[in-house]
């Protein structure tokens, strides 16, 4: 079974909202912002005696102690300040390191308590705009099916990994996906409310009325299968036996395997671990967190899903930069290679996006009874 194209990418331009009537959607907020990757690449920082110093001649020392370690690391000819005083030293500098990139890295000044004036090299990692929803009505319908107990075990032990070590968010749990389909709920009730449906939008609405009780049942059963007690070897041993008949059952077990590999490489590893949302310049409203673009949710085959995406949609619209996995390396003592490493990244949002097509494919598209 051929996946089928698995990650929403979410976009400036959306259409209206599908089995919807054009006078019934409340229209959305004028959008005042385009979206940057990230608001930390892309802030404009105040000059550096902007900041606030407690002991200048400290701060001057521990620049250039930094930049010094920099320089031995990546090769880099510093300009030459030595006639210049506190602070233009250090502006001159920060002029030149403003063009200059490091191991594809951008270059800013930063301070922490224990340090007030150190150089950093920051590269952000790119998520490429897309939503990373995971279904969860597949796995309901695996473990509904005495015939897909095998399938089920796999999948749980895997969800299990994603929920309790990587922090990918349940859609049943306070947060953004619980939000929405909340607010998806009092939307579809107030158009319910406002009548003059014809009979087919009626049975449509009926269908979406239900799919809420459905998923909300589901979701709350299921929620003890991702909290379940996590054994690495349990795991192993369930990827070892699965049968494997079928391509789709091949497909689903290399992935679990690739999941295994990557909790047994990075085995506390978070997703919120490499997240800086504190080194932002942005409101909290003005940005796309890492929870609103990566959480379990309860299905892209129902008829929720086109109006569920549009308001997500409509929503980012609105945000000014959005939050993505950032390196940081200090340069406050002297380093002996670039520290810029994605590797836990590249391979868990591969695996998220072959997962979740996995998923689809099981899905069952039929409507509820």
């Amino acid at each position: 079974m051929e996946t089928t194209s698995a990650i929403r990418g979410f976009y400036p331009k959306v259409r209206p909202l599908a089995r919807c009537k054009g006078d019934t959607g409340k229209p959305a907020k004028k959008r005042t912002k385009g979206t940057h990757r990230n608001g930390f690449l892309t802030h404009s920082f105040q000059p550096v005696w902007g900041l606030p110093f407690t002991d200048f001649k400290e701060s001057e020392a521990l620049f250039f102690r930094s930049l010094e370690n920099l320089c031995n690391l990546y090769q880099w000819q510093a300009p030459d300040t030595s006639g210049l005083p506190f602070p233009q030293n250090i502006q001159t500098v920060m002029a030149q390191l403003s063009v200059q990139q490091f191991d594809g890295a951008d270059c800013m000044l930063l301070q922490d308590k224990g340090s007030p004036a150190k150089l950093a090299t920051v590269k952000t990692f790119d998520t490429s705009y897309c939503l990373y929803y995971i279904p969860v009505r597949p796995f309901w319908n695996l473990k509904n099916d005495p015939n897909m107990q095998a399938h089920y075990t796999l999948v749980k032990m895997t969800f299990a990994y994603l929920y309790q070590v990587v922090g990918v968010p349940h859609y049943r749990e306070p947060g953004y996906m619980d939000n929405t389909y909340d607010s998806l709920e009092n939307w579809i009730s107030e158009i319910d409310d406002n009548g003059n449906e014809d009979e087919e939008e009626d049975d449509f609405r009926k269908r979406q009325f239900a799919e809420f009780e459905l998923l909300k049942k589901a979701g709350d059963e299921l929620l003890p299968d991702f909290k379940q007690p996590l054994n690495f070897q349990d795991w192993a041993m369930l990827i070892l036996e699965f049968p494997a008949m079928e391509k789709y059952e091949t497909d689903l077990r290399d992935v679990a395997q690739e999941f295994w590999k990557l909790a047994t490489d990075y085995p506390n590893r978070a997703i919120k671990d490499n997240m800086h949302y504190e080194l932002t310049e942005t409101e909290a409203s003005d940005q796309i967190y890492w929870e609103n673009y990566i959480s379990f949710y309860w299905s892209g085959s129902d008829s929720l899903e086109q109006m569920l995406f549009e308001m997500v949609n409509n929503e980012f619209q609105e945000m000014g930069f959005q939050e993505e996995p950032m390196s940081i390396h200090y340069y406050d003592t002297p380093q002996e290679k670039p520290g810029h490493d994605f590797d836990f990244e590249t391979r868990l949002f591969a695996l998220l996006n072959a997962i979740t097509g996995l998923l689809n494919d099981l899905d069952d598209e039929e409507p509820n009874e």
